[in-house]
């Protein structure tokens, strides 16, 4: 007997500067879900906010977004004020002849799929819980907490994690730059006499987004002035020499927070840059025609390697539970960090509540390992159950707090 399936609205894109690896992440879940159980809805996000759907919209080949492409789509916008209970939906328009007829596409939870600025702060799950419209990942608190790096080292100071110093500069109200003078005295009480070389990156962006390293006073100006033109605040950090960097993914399952395994990318610079991670793969990058796409997992990496010490590996997997628990996250989320490779010393570096092909890669070759359709399923059964548990009673009789009596 046929039983009906859940529909499962998929956000990706966004007014974000991680945009085109939004749509990578989006497509790839839509592609997982699980065709006997859910119906996949494509829910695009333009770089000028507007929110399309339309079945075009699964083919990478379609992108970049143009006016006689989006002739192909259905502008839609999102409904905040249904009330509690209701089904939410997406609403669009359409021309008949007794005029404007506005049509419903419901849905039954929504999965936000946009990296960084607009997305993954914090500011999107604020709006869906707001309006009581089923999401999964991680709630507003984590978002934000995790996006901001000045706020999770904020949080995480004390947890036994290992931490990097750093210096959080803010853009001036006027003028928008900082000088060494200002800047110099600051590290030195903050590092130590040897100031250089250091990191700059922004303080709420993305993995890998805006981040610089610096040698002297003028590149370390440049780069802070770089920093602004994205972000508010920049933070400067020490930069680790003989750097290596191991990440990990992190969900929790039947209440108990597990592990990924641990993947440990291959750089050909200093860092690894925003092209290193999605344009430079062992497979030539994500593909852009309609063939099925690795994003994040054609990274060249290794998967477990074998350098790790069993303390080193303790550590990475101890501080990322730790984390994972403090930020109040949910969903598949992934901590990264940097590593001294000859001292080995391990630093947490940042965490991400919604990576990069949401870290399926990570979970194939966990200990216990898991497809991403079943990473999927878990991510929208979890969402589902968060949804149903956080609704409280928000009675102002039940609070005792009536000022205005009914009949």
């Amino acid at each position: 007997m046929a039983t009906d399936k859940a529909t499962i609205a998929v956000l990706f894109g966004g007014r974000s500067v991680e945009h085109d690896v939004s749509v990578l992440t989006g497509i790839q879940f839509l592609e997982a879900l699980d065709q006997t159980r859910f119906t996949g809805l494509a829910v695009y996000v333009d770089p000028n906010g507007q929110w399309w759907t339309g079945s075009s919209l699964l083919k990478r080949s379609f992108y970049p977004l143009t006016a006689d492409k989006a002739a192909t789509l259905q502008a839609v916008t999102m409904p905040t004020g249904l009330g509690i209970g209701k089904r939410p939906c997406l609403m669009t328009s359409r021309k008949t002849l007794m005029g404007q007829k506005v049509d419903e596409i419901p849905f039954d939870l929504l999965v936000p799929a946009i990296h960084g600025s607009n997305g993954e702060d914090g500011t999107l799950q604020g709006l869906l819980s707001f309006s009581s419209i089923p999401h999964a990942g991680s709630r507003t608190l984590g978002s934000a907490l995790s996006m901001d790096k000045h706020a999770t080292k904020e949080m995480l100071s004390g947890k036994n994690i290992p931490l990097l110093p750093h210096l959080l500069v803010d853009r001036p109200e006027t003028g928008g730059f900082v000088g060494r003078k200002e800047l110099l005295p600051a590290l030195e009480k903050k590092f130590g006499a040897d100031i250089f070389p250091a990191i700059v990156k922004p303080r709420n962006l993305g993995s890998s987004v805006g981040v610089s390293a610096v040698q002297d006073p003028d590149t370390l100006e440049a780069a802070i002035a770089t920093v602004f033109r994205m972000d508010k605040s920049a933070l400067i950090e020490p930069l680790v020499q003989n750097l290596v960097e191991y990440n990990v993914a992190v969900m929790r399952r039947n209440g108990v927070i597990e592990t990924s395994a641990i993947e440990k990318p291959l750089k050909s610079g200093e860092l690894l840059d925003f092209k290193t991670k999605y344009l430079a793969g062992s497979r030539g990058g994500p593909k852009l025609d309609d063939a099925p796409s690795e994003g994040m997992a054609s990274l060249n990496r290794e998967l477990n390697p074998d350098n790790l010490t069993p303390e080193q590996d303790a550590l990475i997997r101890n501080s990322a539970t730790t984390a994972f628990d403090t930020l109040d996250l949910a969903g598949t989320v992934r901590v990264d960090f940097l590593s001294n490779e000859e001292t080995g010393e391990i630093w947490l570096n940042e965490v991400n509540s919604i990576p990069g092909s949401f870290a399926y890669f990570l979970w194939q070759a966990a200990q216990n390992p898991l497809s991403f359709t079943a990473l999927a399923t878990h991510m929208v059964e979890e969402g589902l159950a968060f949804h149903r548990t956080r609704q409280g009673d928000t009675s102002a009789t039940t609070g005792n707090a009536r000022i205005f009596a009914g009949d």
